[in-house]
């Protein structure tokens, strides 16, 4: 009976630290990507865009995704992120054809999905009820 207790009272910490340690991990990232995106939501918004400047920082963000999704696919549901490259691939197809309308709402669509992963994932009486 000693041992089970032990048992699960380790395997209970670990869930919740190893659930810290993701929801840390999706948070400083998911910001990172979702302040990269307001700023090429507000380049794109200006009188007359820079395009080379945009698609640069387009680019970069694209690669930042790639190098996240990878560590997000552990845990997250493939479903959102199969979304959020969608939209970020759409992001980049407008704004080479210089389409800024279309890229602003992929780009705000894409802000979204990011804030809904990560409250779907935040530790919440709603999400455990």
């Amino acid at each position: 009976m000693r041992k089970e207790l032990i048992i699960s009272i380790v395997i209970l910490i670990l869930i919740f630290g190893l659930n810290y340690i993701t929801q840390g991990y999706s948070k400083s990232n998911i910001d990172i990507i979702a302040s990269d995106l307001r700023v090429i939501r507000q380049d794109t918004l200006q009188e007359e865009p820079n395009k080379e400047k945009i698609m640069q920082e387009v680019d970069n963000v694209y690669k930042k995704w790639e190098d996240v999704d990878d560590n997000f696919a552990y845990y997250l549901e493939h479903n959102e992120l199969e979304k959020i490259k969608t939209a970020l691939t759409s992001i980049k197809s407008y704004t080479e054809v210089e389409e800024y309308p279309e890229s602003i709402e992929q780009i705000d669509k894409c802000l979204y999905l990011l804030e809904h992963i990560y409250q779907k994932e935040e530790v919440t009486l709603d999400n455990i009820f």
